[in-house]
């Protein structure tokens, strides 16, 4: 199945940006691989795939969402253990 123009390049501009987002956030790394970068780095990978996922395949956009949704629970949901 061929991709039209419209999901290629929103694909490519999905992977942009989550690739530069990996670079800002590895670059912003101070202390190495914590546990806190490794949950940062996680959530990214998670939702540039999800969201490849939902441009890709246009039936499963609430799958891609119920997955950023999630995403958000646990950012939303993280204290700080100090």
């Amino acid at each position: 199945m061929p991709m039209d123009s419209k999901a290629l390049i929103l694909t490519i501009a999905v992977l942009l940006f989550g690739g530069a987002t990996l670079f800002v956030a590895c670059k912003n790394m101070t202390k190495g691989f914590g546990s806190y970068n490794l949950k940062v780095l996680g959530i990214i990978l998670v939702a540039t795939f999800a969201s490849l996922i939902g441009i890709n395949h246009e039936n499963s956009v609430t799958a891609m969402m119920g997955i950023l949704g999630a995403i958000a629970g646990y950012l939303f949901g993280i204290k700080d253990q100090q």
